[in-house]
């Protein structure tokens, strides 16, 4: 049994030879002690930088090349891929470093470094807020999707390429949220707040939202990937980021449209999601999802009940909280894993990997030890 008939079989909900692994994601640090040198994959702060100095053949060729050396490395069953910068992408306002972890570009906006996830950000100038849009601002949506350069495929037609007969290789750029309110601008605050009061403009962006991911889901279909994944966190620590009407109202009619074209394209429509979502479990089943990464029992998850409940329509793809790999021991990474391994093996419909995902600063000798817990007794006796 290869890697890619393991990973069909458990989500068809059936036992395999062993459980499948992979990743949502795992940050540069990890994969730069796995492989043994630097890297740009999942590299927030070097990626940005470089991109900037206009190197972005240096940071594709690196994130094709260290992916493959990973998975080699790990013998992964699933390369979870997305989008690049296109070919000759050059920053339109080149920002400038203007003191320690700042920068500036010539339009006045501000990026800081932020430590905690090893990441720039921007921290000013946020684009215009708007709370209506009208038939111009749709035309202009809709000639991006026309001018989408083939070339930010060109990690996932490597990977598919190179992988996609053996291995299932998941795409983790369906985007639901940004394609619906980016045109909206303004800040994080001023998008929660929108479909509150604007909800009917927010449902004019519907088809242009759809043909976005149409197309995201034809190519992808031309390049050997097996699952479509959505990546909105639509929980918080405590509740969903905005109440289940809402998402029920706005989100779920796009998220079912999205999930049929998938579908009927020949793949597999998963989805992550951090935080806590048991209010709104139910509607991602009835909108089509086949798979859920992540189960953030930090939030209120609880990984047994969502088994118990949903896993005979979802295939759950966790298996160690990312908290374990941050703060924890080894040996409460070896319990954990034992533990989670026991009753969510039985009936397949489970995939091995990180609660979101091996986090920058996480401790890579946890991740490893959970892979080597994974490998003695992930087995299924046949």
């Amino acid at each position: 049994m290869n890697s890619k008939e393991r990973v069909l079989k458990t989500i068809m909900h059936q036992e395999p030879d062993r459980v499948p692994v992979g990743e949502w994601g795992i940050d540069h640090d990890h994969v730069s002690r796995i492989i043994g040198h630097h890297t740009y994959w999942r590299n927030r702060k070097d990626e940005t930088i470089a991109l900037w100095e206009g190197r972005r053949d240096e940071v594709v060729e690196s994130q094709k090349n260290d992916c493959v050396e990973l998975v080699e490395k790990l013998d992964y069953d699933i390369i979870t891929v997305g989008l690049v910068p296109p070919k000759g992408y050059i920053h339109p306002y080149p920002p400038k470093k203007i003191g320690d972890g700042l920068w500036q570009d010539s339009k006045g906006t501000i990026y800081k470094y932020a430590p905690s996830n090893d990441s720039i950000m921007r921290i000013s100038n946020p684009p215009p807020a708007k709370e209506s849009i009208d038939e111009k601002d749709i035309e202009k949506a809709f000639e991006k999707i026309e001018k989408m350069d083939d070339s930010v495929f060109e990690l996932v037609d490597y990977i598919g390429n190179k992988y996609g007969d053996e291995k299932v290789i998941v795409f983790r750029g369906i985007d639901i949220y940004g394609t619906l309110m980016n045109i909206f601008g303004g800040d994080h605050e001023h998008q929660l707040i929108l479909p509150l009061i604007a909800p009917d403009e927010i449902k004019k962006m519907y088809d242009y939202a759809f043909e976005y991911n149409r197309k995201l889901i034809e190519r992808c279909a031309k390049s050997k990937v097996t699952i479509c994944m959505q990546g909105q966190d639509f929980g918080m620590n405590t509740s969903t980021i905005m109440s289940p009407a809402v998402i029920r109202d706005i989100y779920i009619p796009l998220i079912k449209r999205v999930n049929e074209e998938i579908v009927k394209n020949g793949m597999i429509p998963f989805f992550h999601c951090c935080g806590n979502i048991w209010s709104i479990l139910d509607d991602f089943v009835g909108a089509g999802y086949k798979g859920y990464q992540s189960i953030q029992e930090s939030a209120g998850m609880d990984t047994r009940k969502v088994k118990e409940k949903y896993g005979d329509k979802l295939t759950l793809w966790t298996g160690i909280q990312c908290e374990t790999l941050v703060a924890g021991t080894i040996e409460d990474v070896e319990k954990e894993v034992r533990k989670n391994l026991e009753f969510l093996m039985p009936g397949g419909g489970f995939i091995f990997g990180s609660t979101n995902s091996v986090q920058y600063g996480a401790k890579t000798e946890n991740y490893l030890k959970a892979l080597e817990i994974l490998r003695k007794y992930g087995n299924y006796n046949h």
